[in-house]
């Protein structure tokens, strides 16, 4: 429970910056992120396939029909008014639902009232003409005023005679890139109605993102000259709503979408003219608008959803690491994003997602490195901490060890101890008893390494010491009561393996319990050698152990070598290890040589046969060489 307090903890104070770092993104969105939520739906719209185009099929005044069918000048187009009407009455009899005009129709446009063209227009029932609003400047008794009113009105002559005309004014993102159709409700309060509202029979509400042509599949076209010949490809007009506007003029009329489209000539472009836009309108209301923006409930509850998740998988003490998961994260969310906008017809603000989940990154990656660096701190106050006292327990062990051996006539005795670590599991003495008595020399060694390992050999000294400073001092005795020691204040597995003995100064008369530990080595003055394996088990196996005392005389010249498996363990790069029989060589070599000058020769034999500084284990010798 307390470690998923913890836990539950820790993840509450990741989040917790969401707080502040979302309402961050969200309040800089209009500086930072609608360009991006332009771009990103710029790629992601590309990626929709396009449904087939089913109620709307485009009249376009193409080249061809300004050249060959329109007397100069060309321009106006809606001076034109025998075309047009002939235009009408092919449309009706091709089946046509409704037919509009995407053209300036005004008064001005006319030398005389276009009264051929308005009976036309009343006897068909389906015309709808188009009107565009803009912002006018009139004076007043204060000053000017801004007004809002029609621009680009028909003549009242053709209003009159057809189904009304209604504005086709479409409002552009702040990049000039129309993606969507946006209601304006100054409309209502002017008693106006736009034109692709009025066709679809749909009044909307709200913004609505457009379904536009791709290159693969267009708005259905066909020739203004085509229809006015008769030669229209049979069935493209029937059923649909016919609108006629200008085509293949960018200059004239042109407006920026959001995903390529094809312009007559082969050319491509991100554009397409108004005519073209106001049919992909008009369709999509009629389909009911297939592309929804998401509610900003919703799309604040998605960008909380991603930035929390970038939050939770991020790395702790890998800030390097994190700023690839965070990449991750956020190349993720986008494609989640985009395959809901191409494939779900969903539309979420992918720039502000990725503003929100910069933030909470960025805010991410620096917490991750200012954690980091003051849990490495902790670390390295910890670890100086650990490191002095392993030096103080490092020389407390040292003191464990002689300080000094005893100098005996007619005998030559040398030890060390190398740690592989700060503490040693290995330990060695030599026990000067006084006058008249033996030397006690022991060496030993605790399953385990390191601390614990030192902590255990300290107990195992003081006992021995405890026993060498009686006046009664008996080795077979001494060794079952520590046999007793370890087993009753270890754990199951842990055990020391000793080699005790005591040699008399006088008569070279050797007495020794081996519990388990390595075999000593005898190499006789003539170079013949032996191994001391009687012994016991290893002290701390067993509460009781039976502790027999072996005997032998050592003669002159005669060396005794003790070692712990650090020795004969010690491996070379390729696994082979020293063994008893590289001491065995070494003693040979140099049993002419002083008791520390044959330690010494060991221990270089041993480093020059690992090649390495620092060996795996504890090592230690203990040289006791009889002087001639």
């Amino acid at each position: 429970m307390k470690s998923l307090s913890a836990d539950l903890r820790r993840v509450s104070r990741r989040l917790l910056p969401l707080i502040y770092l979302i309402p961050l993104a969200y309040v800089l969105q209009p500086i930072l992120w609608t360009a991006l939520d332009g771009r990103f739906y710029n790629f992601f719209h590309s990626k929709r396939p396009v449904a087939p185009w089913s109620e709307v099929v485009v009249i376009g005044i193409d080249e061809a029909t300004r050249s060959e069918v329109f007397a100069r000048p060309v321009f106006p187009l809606s001076r034109h008014v025998p075309e047009h009407s002939a235009v009408i009455r092919e449309l009706v009899d091709a089946g046509a639902r409704a037919i509009v005009f995407d053209l300036e129709m005004g008064a001005d446009a006319y030398a005389e009232p276009p009264t051929e063209l308005a009976e036309t227009i009343r006897w068909s029932e389906r015309v709808f003409l188009v009107m565009s609003l803009g912002e006018k400047r009139l004076p007043t008794g204060g000053g000017d005023a801004v007004v809002f009113q029609p621009v680009r009105y028909p003549d009242t002559l053709l209003v009159a005679a057809s189904q009304g005309a209604y504005v086709v004014d479409v409002e552009a993102d702040a990049d000039g890139i129309v993606r969507r159709f946006v209601a304006d409700r100054r409309l209502e309060r002017l008693g106006l109605e736009t034109l692709p509202e009025r066709l679809a029979g749909i009044k909307h509400e709200s913004s609505m993102p457009i379904e536009f042509p791709s290159v693969e599949r267009t708005v259905p076209f066909v020739s203004y000259r085509d229809v006015l010949n008769g030669e229209a490809p049979e069935g493209s007009v029937n059923g649909r709503i016919a609108l006629i506007g200008l085509t293949e003029d960018p200059l004239t009329d042109f407006v920026d979408v959001p995903r390529r489209q094809r312009l007559g000539g082969g050319v491509e472009a991100f554009g397409q003219s108004g005519v073209v836009v106001l049919a992909a309108i008009t369709e999509t209301l009629l389909m009911g608008s297939p592309i929804r923006d998401a509610a900003w409930p919703i799309a604040l509850l998605w960008n909380v959803l991603w930035s929390g998740v970038c939050v939770a998988v991020i790395p702790r003490r890998r800030p390097e690491f994190a700023v690839f998961v965070i990449l991750g994260v956020i190349v993720v969310a986008l494609i989640a994003t985009g395959f809901l906008h191409a494939r779900a017809d969903f539309v979420l603000p992918a720039g502000l997602l990725l503003g929100c989940l910069f933030f909470v990154g960025s805010h991410a990656i620096i917490m991750s490195y200012v954690q980091t660096s003051k849990e490495l701190h902790a670390e390295e106050v910890e670890n100086e901490r650990v490191r002095r006292e392993m030096e103080t327990a490092r020389t407390t062990q040292e003191g464990f060890l002689p300080d000094d051996i005893p100098v005996v006539d007619g005998l030559d005795i040398w030890g060390t101890n190398v740690s592989s670590l700060a503490v040693s599991g290995d330990y060695f003495d030599v026990i000067d008893l006084g006058e008249g008595r033996p030397i006690v020399f022991t060496i030993a060694d605790v399953s385990g390494k390191g601390l614990p390992a030192s902590l255990l050999m300290s107990n195992v000294q003081a006992g021995l010491h405890c026993h060498v400073l009686q006046d009664s001092f008996d080795l077979k005795r001494t060794a079952a009561n520590l046999n007793r020691l370890v087993y009753d204040n270890t754990a199951v597995g842990k055990f020391v393996t000793m080699f005790l003995a005591e040699i008399d100064k006088e008569t070279h008369h050797l007495s020794y319990v081996r519990a388990g530990h390595d075999a000593p080595i005898i190499l006789s003055a003539d170079g013949s050698e032996r191994l001391l394996e009687e012994g016991m088990c290893m002290f701390g196996f067993l509460g009781e152990a039976d502790c027999e005392v072996a005997e032998l005389d050592l003669a002159n010249g005669d060396i005794l070598c003790l070692y712990t498996d650090g020795v004969t363990e010690a491996g070379d790069p390729g696994a082979n290890e020293f063994e008893v029989g590289g001491i065995v060589n070494v003693l040979k070599e140099h049993r002419h040589e002083s008791a520390e000058e044959i330690g010494k020769a060991i221990i270089d034999a041993v480093w020059s046969f690992t090649g390495l500084e620092h060996q795996a284990d504890d090592v230690t010798i203990v040289i006791l060489k009889v002087a001639a």
